[in-house]
């Protein structure tokens, strides 16, 4: 009976040992219970792109993959505005362009112009150029009207004309007296000043898709040189009518619809 006893008490005190600490069967139990989210930060980390958190913006929402031709993100260029800043000024000194493009007509007056884009500004003057040239050479363009047609020559050679695509602030400083608010373009003399926050961003009356920015680059450049060759301010002529270009169209269409092109009415 006795040594029955004894060896009960040795298992217990045996038993006893084996069995966990209290605050270990706490720990055990709040690991159980954590979210597996909380427990993946602990896991080493993988080679693959860390997940992003569905509506933050920073990535493609839950069921649209990036690549997926049904979202209107994926599918739609993106817009120069979403690429080039445009700073409110400038430095106020130039890069020119040195590409020289002849006119293919040789009706009318011949007017040469050359290029300058303000230092500061993510725009190529060469590139700016091109297209100056390539809206200004277009059969819809002034040239239409048989009496002149352009050039576009290298800064630093003869030149009737000097287009200066600059940042607001500089546009101000150069078209003043006139006051253009950082937010218009103007022509002074022989210099034809191109608001690049105009030439980047458009303007609202033509839309904020990159086709319509192109568009209302053509606007903006046979407006602007339209004053170079003596061209006025109009209105709009009639309700739903396309709209002269030397309308003010960047400030509105008076009723008009919007219109690039000097053709279509006749000046």
């Amino acid at each position: 009976m006795l040594l029955c006893a004894s060896v009960g008490l040795v298992l217990l005190a045996t038993g006893a040992w084996a069995l966990p600490h209290p605050s270990s069967l706490v720990r055990a139990q709040e690991r159980a219970a954590a979210p597996a989210a909380t427990r993946a930060v602990e896991a080493p980390a993988t080679s693959g792109p860390a997940p992003t958190a569905p509506g933050t913006g920073a990535g493609p929402a839950p069921g649209k993959a990036s690549g997926d031709p049904t979202s209107k993100a994926s599918s739609r260029p993106a817009s120069p505005a979403t690429t080039v800043k445009v700073p409110a000024k400038g430095p106020g000194t130039y890069r020119t362009a040195e590409v020289s493009v002849p006119s293919t007509t040789g009706r009318g007056r011949l007017i040469r112009f050359d290029v300058r884009v303000e230092k500061g500004l993510d725009l190529d003057p060469d590139t700016v150029a091109r297209a100056l040239e390539k809206t200004l050479d277009d059969k819809r363009s002034w040239r239409s009207t048989g009496t002149v047609h352009f050039s576009l020559v290298p800064a630093g050679e003869d030149a009737d004309l000097h287009a200066y695509l600059v940042t607001p602030g500089t546009t101000d400083r150069l078209c003043a007296p006139l006051l253009t608010g950082g937010e218009v373009s103007c022509r002074s003399g022989s210099k034809v000043v191109l608001n690049a926050k105009r030439w980047v961003r458009g303007a609202k009356p033509y839309g904020e898709d990159p086709g319509d920015i192109a568009s209302y680059r053509h606007y903006l450049a046979n407006h602007e040189f339209g004053h170079a060759l003596g061209h006025g301010h109009v209105g709009c002529p009639r309700q739903g009518r396309p709209a002269p270009v030397m309308l003010q169209q960047t400030k509105g269409l008076q009723g008009c619809t919007a219109n690039p092109w000097p053709s279509v009415t006749q000046g």
